[in-house]
């Protein structure tokens, strides 16, 4: 009897509404578990720089224990939340959730953390990491269930010494209405290598080296230096907002690439690379395109075990990888994509992994 009253609720942050790939992850999240029956409770104020004021950081705080005081009213023992990680807020702000959360576990609520970010991978510096670790097994260690993205983060939140239950969501999902997404066959796209994201030259170095993969390249996204690239094989067509990017991605494969070298992924980016799931590796599923992905990233397993694209070790593979490539192989691909770009616009990848959550109680 007792389990018919039991509610579920999701955390959902404010000021969510940046348009960039961040924000949109979360806010699928967030839709597809309110679309299931979740309660939102909405808490912290709006995202900010690390780089405000002390007086400010004070003022976040106070917003923010206000808010979760009201989640611990308002959820009720046995109750299920759902809490994505990282919270968005300036990291040391967001530790005072902690004492909320631990209130809620005393309480004998059911908390599910999901991942979004872990920051300890994304770091190459000795002492960052070591406080990032510290923090992610404190936040992950009140779960009751942590869902990761992949089996190789799993290996790395086991190693750091995390023992609760942890689940691989294999990939994120990319909520987005089918019929918005045409794409239209030209002579122009049909041989094009689509990029998207974010191109500065920091995070995206390898964009500026692209003169030297003889493909026609297609870069959508905030942050170019149209100064410093080559002309002859890239085509810059904007950057556009997370929901809209469907719709005007036309090429023949979505390339899943970060770093600063065509030859690998390397430094953090491509460190990170061997263990989270990129969205933009999503979004490409999502807009029924194949992808191109780092034969040593960690989603590279999903692709191929799906036939969802084909891996390189070096971005200077794509001409000969290309034109080995088959109609029918292409087709089948094709195929492959359409199918799970279905189940990935409609949010089947998280209802999958809290069915496999709900079927363990």
């Amino acid at each position: 009897m007792g389990s018919i009253s039991v509610k579920k609720y999701c955390i959902v942050e404010k000021g969510l509404n940046e348009q960039h790939a961040g924000s949109k992850a979360r806010n699928d999240v967030a839709d597809t578990l309110i679309k299931e029956g979740w309660n939102p409770l909405r808490v912290s104020p709006p995202v900010v720089k690390e780089n405000v004021s002390y007086a400010e950081r004070i003022r976040m705080g106070l917003v923010l224990m206000k808010d979760w005081r009201k989640v611990t009213k308002t959820v009720k023992e046995e109750d299920q939340i759902l809490i994505q990680y990282p919270l968005e807020m300036y990291p040391k702000v967001a530790m005072l959730a902690l004492r909320y959360i631990k209130q809620l576990k005393r309480k004998k609520v059911k908390i599910i953390i999901l991942i979004h970010d872990i920051e300890s991978l994304r770091t190459q510096d000795k002492k960052q990491k070591e406080w990032y670790q510290h923090a992610e097994k404190t936040f992950l260690c009140l779960a009751d269930d942590v869902i990761a993205h992949n089996k190789k983060m799993i290996g790395y939140l086991k190693k750091i010494g995390l023992d609760t239950r942890i689940h691989a969501l294999e990939i994120f999902d990319y909520l987005v209405e089918a019929e918005s997404i045409q794409k239209a066959e030209t002579k122009e796209n049909q041989n094009a290598v689509i990029i998207a994201g974010n191109l500065s030259e920091e995070k995206a170095g390898y964009v500026y080296q692209l003169d030297q993969v003889n493909a026609d390249f297609r870069l959508y996204g905030p942050n170019l230096n149209t100064e410093a690239i080559g002309t002859g094989n890239i085509t810059y067509k904007g950057s556009f907002p997370p929901d809209d990017l469907p719709r005007v991605l036309h090429g023949k494969f979505g390339l899943v690439w970060d770093g600063k070298s065509i030859d690998e992924c390397g430094g953090e980016f491509g460190q990170y690379m061997q263990y989270n799931n990129p969205h933009k590796t999503s979004l490409y599923l999502a807009s029924k395109l194949p992808v191109i992905v780092w034969e040593k990233a960690a989603i590279a397993e999903f692709i191929r075990e799906n036939q969802l694209g084909i891996q390189v070790g070096s971005l200077r593979e794509i001409p000969e990888k290309l034109a080995a490539l088959t109609g029918e192989t292409y087709d089948e691909m094709l195929q492959n994509v359409s199918a799970m770009g279905e189940k990935l616009r409609k949010g089947e990848m998280l209802r999958k992994v809290l069915r496999e959550i709900e079927n363990l109680e």
